[in-house]
């Protein structure tokens, strides 16, 4: 027990070198120290069971050998529950920075999952140099940290682990448009994870209701988004045999692939002015050309009358109407999601790209 008591000094005694907190962390980790974790010496007579011991014979004239010491107890890979809640001996870290959950100590050991900063584990007294053997209670698992990555912390609050209402599950994917992912469905300074760009992919996990009483999706472990910042497909009029597009032009518009009922990707594209509107109904693919000029003149409209273009370089064009209405690159516009066309569904680089991979002629473009 002494070595086992010695690493977590340690540990501990390393934590106040790199703690950047306020005033309070020296003293909190002397705290940890002194009251936290159990001192290394012997247990006191007091604490030994109450046990008859023969009176020794009055005709004996030697004194019984000492004890021998008892020899430390190695670092063991396996929790020890000393705690109330049977998970560890009730001492708490908080993890200071994202950190991974490892299988082993080893340093060839299996990730088992990622944690984003302000998370709180139980130590089981169990560890190495380098990582520590915790009780993860969010997901109600072993699992080992690193030791750089951590600090002391009080038990977590009675809240901690608690998930918001959950209002229907969703499975599906879809693509945000600029909005905040936040670590709670609240819109607040301490709830805000990181922002996610316009048209970025994301799969919804499932709603939920929101401290504001809005729906909020949950798009990853403490990870939400509100629900007017993603764009989901939503169920078609109709489902083809094989691969087809389905195309949703109220905004924001989106392109969804299907393999006959499956989804298989999404994206926002631009779409048709009022003047010049994508056309509704059911298409095919008629003809693709990888680097296309689109010139307005070949459909009787001058390059310098209103409403005229040329445009070189045009990627991954895949026609689906006689008079020049196709999906394809667009270079010239990151409005994805909104009017901006001549009737073509304009995408980003890596979708256009996708997409061109993906269908071939004769693919079905349904367009509602």
């Amino acid at each position: 027990m002494q070595l086992r008591y010695a690493l977590v000094l340690l540990f501990v005694a390393g934590l106040a070198g790199w703690l950047a907190v306020p005033e309070g962390v020296a003293e909190s980790v002397t705290t940890l120290q002194r009251t936290v974790l159990p001192s290394p010496s012997l247990p006191s007579p007091s604490a030994t069971p109450s046990v008859p011991v023969p009176t020794p014979s009055p005709t004996a004239t030697s004194s019984p050998p000492p004890a021998s010491p008892t020899p430390p107890a190695p670092v063991s890979p396996t929790p020890t529950a000393t705690s109330s809640t049977g998970h560890g001996i009730g001492q708490w870290v908080s993890n200071h920075q994202p950190l991974e959950l490892w299988s082993s100590p080893a340093p060839d050991a299996v990730s088992l999952g990622h944690v984003p900063p302000g998370n709180y584990f139980e130590l089981t007294g169990s560890g190495t140099e380098q990582r520590l053997f915790v009780y993860y209670p969010r997901i109600r698992e072993y699992a080992w940290i690193d030791v750089d990555a951590i600090g002391p912390a009080p038990p977590p609050p009675a809240s901690y682990g608690a998930m918001p209402p959950v209002i229907a599950p969703v499975n599906l994917p879809g693509r945000t448009l600029a909005f905040n992912v936040r670590s709670w469905p609240r819109v607040s300074p301490e709830t805000l994870v990181r922002q996610v760009p316009h048209n970025s992919p994301v799969f919804v996990i499932e709603s939920v209701l929101g401290d504001d009483g809005e729906v909020w999706y949950r798009i990853g472990e403490d990870e939400y988004i509100h629900a007017s910042g993603v764009r989901l497909p939503t169920a078609p009029p109709q489902f083809y045999p094989g691969r087809w597009i389905d195309v949703e032009l109220a905004e924001p518009t989106l392109m969804t692939a299907y393999e006959d009922d499956r989804i298989v990707y999404t994206a926002l594209a631009l779409r048709g002015t009022t003047v010049n509107a994508t056309p509704t109904g059911v298409y095919r693919i008629l003809r693709r050309v990888a680097n296309e000029t689109m010139d307005s003149s070949t459909i009787g409209i001058p390059r310098d009358a209103p409403g005229g273009y040329y445009l070189e370089n045009v990627l991954f064009t895949q026609y689906f109407t006689n008079d020049g209405a196709a999906i394809h690159y667009n270079y010239w516009s990151s409005h994805f999601g909104y009017a901006g066309t001549h009737g073509c569904l304009g995408l980003n680089y890596d979708d256009a790209l996708w997409f061109w991979n993906w269908a071939s002629i004769g693919t079905i473009v349904q367009i509602r």
